[in-house]
């Protein structure tokens, strides 16, 4: 057991003297008559349900009778079922417990029959602290109505992910300032009325965007970025001397350097920053001990007795306490942890007792309580809804015009019956009429409505029973994004958002929008008034949901839009239906394949083409070697060679940065330590993106290890898998296992030859594979698989096929003498990516020609396949545009050409919206949003001799993609240009 706390050091304890001399000599008699079984009970604090399907009195019973725990947190039920509930439980409790609840928006969060107060969202759009301070006094009037002590509660992480799933509204905001304003209100409020505050998630929740709830969330931010963003509301509320703090359950590697060991648990953040850094002296509590972000990588008992030693003072939720106490009193027992330590703790859980007024407790009246518990929520939620409802925008000035002589329409997006919000208009204006458009609604009643906003002078569009998390796009459905993208655009049409800010992301760019933050009576009432104008609309959004510029309109206020479906998904089609008006034109493109093959520029390919999710061109053609062996057919799988930077690596890039653990901005140095000291510390991940890091292009690896005559060295390879020879590079070629070090070596010692230019580099993507190792610590190869090709339900895309399946469908590459003699068939045909044992960030992949397309028809989609979203629209947006003056390629996407009359890989006819790549194999990739076509290309050129280079000589994948577009009737695109100008000069 001691071997368990002795990987860090232990907490040893500071027993201080209470100055109270009334409270000291309370607080030292409970403590001595305390047994040390009793004592250690002290620390914890375990749930308690009054109501609901975990309802528990009989395991609290129990746990109050056989072990004496020192305090509760009430969760779900009701007030006078848990007033009820807390008499009984103090009465038998041998020293009378703390109580707390989590109710950051007031008890009515967690009991029923009581009104919620405003999120924290909502009242940091009033950047009014006096509002706050009267929020925590009323809901400390609630919790001294309830006999409770704690609440955990305010919430001061800064949420500068948006993607936060959850922290989100239960932030003050994104900027670190008002969050600490609003925090030390909060905590004032609270404290003055006579209850603790308890300020969380040290070290900072806020920028990250996985739940620790469901796992252990990673803030890979330096502790510099940490002291200057996160840490800042935290020295705020310790100057306001918050009497509690509660630690999160995070990875935070720049604080303690063991893997998925969380915050909670390391003696590096409780008494290394908190404590000895930060002079923190009040009560430090854990989060809840039954959370995932801790139970999957720690047993109950082990937990608790590692967050002891760590510096907690109170144990939270904990899930054993038995286990737990047996724990932690055979730690003390074997002098592990020190008999001070335990005094400290229990010493101060006793003083915040004696200041809660437990030395002489009274039992809970419960006549009236219901109604005392919502006494003054109503006010609280209107004078919060005056302050807080924000006018993002009214370029249409649509609040400005609107007056009882229009034609009004209201829309009601997620709302089936009448609302508070239309109600009110109603009453004020003759000419009104109610359209809804409730969840589940399909594409042709959206556009039914859309068809008829035209006809009236101004459209309120409100959008109603929303979620306050990211999780289904903050509950609105995809017919209502996909109205809202169209609405947006129209000039006489003001969205007035009933909910999370965050969700103005879906329609960036709107001409007028109103944003309330919440749904209740009160608020919408309050946004009749902003509308009637009977109130100035005074709120200031605190988060930021969409860039400077970005827009999902076309062209400013465009008043004729067609609504498209929100997520196509591919499906075989009719020409026709995809819009094709000469099929002559797919005619010639057939003839032209076949003279390709006839003219010896590869045995065989496949060519697909869909526009909008409809697949109008899926042809194989030819063999997959020059011996027809077997015909190219759906199956057939190719070496996609560098379109894996798109389909795996920049996709990998893209969540990472969405999760907030990738900034673009970070440098090789900062995830990688092995960069420092180098001339590759100092280069930035989108330099890397976009080949501009000052990086040769290549590095022939391969040959230090052949010898003149080509062939491969006896002493780097064995052609059996042996110890130290595990390295696959073909089915006769294991390569020494240090090989790699070597590699890498040569990387590091290369020379900067090409700063401040374009270069293309496969050594960029060598070292973002690297990277995204070091932050998931997954390879590119399972990451890549784990997060977007199983969740596709995609079979038929993969690194090193060979494991999967045998070479049938796999269409062959070169025929090597030396390196790797003979034929190259489910092996990457990249040699440096083979000496990496088949897996690399710039080379590897091999997939069909259908899985290709599922990967850029969701990028098509703005993120989103089959219901699922992958990435916000705002995230495929910024790395498909053009990213930098030197050149014109995005992050890791290839792009046309801007030039008005060359599109350049991409063709002529597409737009400079068009993102996508090629491979050497003889393989591309595109993406056009501005026609809505995907265009995949696949064959393997390079067989049998990588020397043949007709499809290059022939333009063989401009001229097919040419046909596509004729076809399509879609002319030679001329705007390029001007909008590559637009784009890099605002940095979209």
């Amino acid at each position: 057991m001691a071997g368990v706390v002795a990987a860090q050091p232990v907490y040893r304890g500071k027993p201080r003297r209470i100055e109270n001399a009334e409270k000291e000599n309370w607080v030292n008699d409970v403590y001595e008559r305390l047994t040390l079984e009793e004592r250690i009970g002290q620390l914890f604090m375990v749930s308690a349900y009054s109501g609901g399907k975990n309802y528990n009195e009989d395991k609290v019973t129990e746990l109050l009778a056989n072990h004496q725990v020192g305090g509760l947190i009430f969760m779900q039920g009701g007030p006078a079922r848990q007033a009820l509930l807390t008499n009984k439980y103090q009465g038998m409790a041998n020293v009378p417990l703390l109580i707390g609840m989590d109710a950051e928006w007031g008890v009515g969060m967690r009991l029923d029959s009581v009104k919620p107060m405003p999120r924290q969202m909502m009242l940091g759009a009033t950047r009014d602290t006096g509002i706050v301070s009267r929020m925590a006094a009323a809901i400390a009037k609630q919790f001294k109505r309830l006999g409770m002590h704690i609440n955990f509660a305010p919430d001061v992480d800064v949420n500068n992910n948006p993607a936060n799933p959850v922290i989100n509204s239960r932030s003050f905001g994104e900027e670190k300032t008002q969050v600490a304003r609003m925090g030390r209100a909060y905590v004032r409020g609270l404290q003055k009325n006579g209850v603790m505050a308890c300020a969380k998630h040290f070290p900072g929740h806020g920028n990250t965007s996985t739940d620790s709830h469901a796992d252990l969330p990673l803030i890979s931010r330096s502790v510099s970025q940490l002291d200057s963003v996160e840490l800042f509301p935290f020295r705020q509320v310790i100057a306001e001397k918050v009497k509690s703090i509660m630690v999160a359950h995070l990875e935070v590697p720049s604080i303690e350097g063991t893997p998925h060991l969380p915050t909670t648990l390391s003696y590096a953040t409780i008494t290394g920053l908190l404590k000895n850094r930060l002079h923190y002296d009040g009560l430090v509590i854990t989060d809840a001990l039954n959370m995932k972000g801790l139970t999957n990588y720690f047993e109950p008992g082990e937990a608790d007795l590692r967050a002891f030693a760590a510096g907690n003072d109170i144990l939270l939720f904990p899930q054993d306490v038995p286990a737990a106490i047996a724990r932690i009193k055979g730690a003390i027992d074997s002098g592990t942890i020190p008999m001070d330590r335990l005094e400290e703790s229990v010493k101060k859980i006793l003083g915040a007792k004696y200041d809660a007024g437990l030395s002489s407790w009274k039992k809970i009246e419960t006549r009236n309580i219901v109604a005392d518990l919502n006494e003054t929520t109503d006010s609280i939620r209107a004078r919060t809804a005056r302050a807080a409802i924000t006018l993002v925008k009214d370029d249409n000035q649509v609040l400005k015009k609107l007056n009882e002589t229009m034609r009004i329409g209201y829309v009601g997006i997620n709302a089936s019956t009448s609302t508070p919000l239309y109600e009110a208009l109603e009453d004020r204006f003759d000419n009104v009429k109610a359209h809804w458009l409730p969840k589940g609604s399909g594409a042709d009643r959206a556009q039914e409505i859309l068809e008829e906003l035209s006809q009236y002078s101004t459209v309120i569009v409100a959008v109603h029973s929303m979620n306050f998390t990211p999780g289904g796009n903050y509950g609105i459905g995809d017919e209502g994004i996909a109205f809202l993208q169209q609405a947006a655009c129209m000039r006489n049409v003001m969205i007035v958002l009933m909910g999370n800010a965050y969700a103005t992301q879906y329609f960036c760019g709107a001409g007028s929008v109103l944003v309330g933050y919440e749904d209740d009576t009160l608020t919408q009432l309050t946004m009749a008034k902003v509308l009637l104008k009977k109130l100035k609309p005074k709120g200031k959004l605190p988060v930021t949901a969409c860039a400077d510029g970005q827009s999902v309109c076309p062209s400013p206020f465009a008043l004729k839009v067609k609504l498209k479906e929100p997520s196509a998904v591919l499906r075989p089609a009719f020409p026709g239906e995809a819009g094709v008006v000469e099929q002559a034109s797919l005619d010639k493109l057939d003839m032209f394949m076949a003279r390709c093959i006839a003219q010896g520029v590869f045995p065989g390919c496949r060519v697909l083409a869909a526009r909008n999710g409809n697949v109008f061109y899926d042809k194989a053609f030819g063999y997959l070697d020059y011996e027809k062996h077997k015909k190219v057919d759906a199956n057939t799988m190719y070496d996609v060679a560098s379109c894996t930077k798109v389909l795996s690596t920049t996709l990998a890039v893209m969540r990472l940065y969405e999760q907030g653990k990738l900034d673009l901005n970070s440098t090789i140095a900062d995830h990688l330590p092995q960069a420092r000291g180098t001339n590759k510390a100092n280069i930035k991940i989108k330099d890397l993106l976009l080949h501009q890091a000052g990086l040769k292009g290549w590095i022939p690896f391969y040959k230090d290890v052949v010898d003149k005559s080509g062939k491969i060295k006896p002493d780097h390879y064995r052609s059996t898998k042996q110890p130290g020879y595990s390295v696959q590079v073909c089915n006769t070629v294991f390569l020494r296992d240090d090989y790699v070090d070597t590699m890498w070596q040569q990387i590091y010692d290369s020379k900067l030859d090409n700063k401040g230019k374009m270069v293309y580099s496969d050594l960029d993507f060598y070292f973002l594979a690297a990277i995204i190792k070091e932050i998931t610590g997954k390879p590119i190869d399972r990451y890549a698989e784990d997060e977007f090709y199983k969740p596709l339900r995609l079979k038929n895309i993969m690194y090193n096929p060979l494991r999967y399946m045998n070479a049938t469908n796999i269409a062959p590459t070169e025929i090597e003498t030396g390196f790797r003699p003979g034929v190259l068939c489910g092996y990457v045909h990249d040699p440096g990516a083979a000496m990496l044992g088949g897996v690399g960030g710039h080379a590897g992949l091999f997939a069909t020609a259908n899985d290709v397309a599922v990967i850029f028809q969701m990028l098509m989609n703005k993120g989103v396949y089959a219901g699922k979203t992958y990435f916000r629209a705002s995230t495929v947006d910024k790395f498909t545009a053009y990213g930098s003056k030197l050149s014109h390629r995005g992050l890791g996407f290839d792009k046309a050409l801007p030039e008005a009359d060359n599109g350049g890989g991409a063709g002529d006819r597409w737009s400079a919206l068009t993102f996508g790549h090629q491979g050497f194999t003889g393989t591309c990739v595109w993406a056009d949003p501005a026609s809505g076509v995907v265009f995949v290309f696949l064959s393997n050129r390079v067989h049998p001799s990588s020397s043949n280079t007709k499809i290059n000589k022939l333009s063989v994948r401009t001229v097919a993609q040419d046909y596509i577009y004729e076809a399509l009737g879609i002319p030679i695109n001329t705007a390029r240009p001007e909008v590559y100008k637009v784009q890099v000069n605002t940095g979209e």
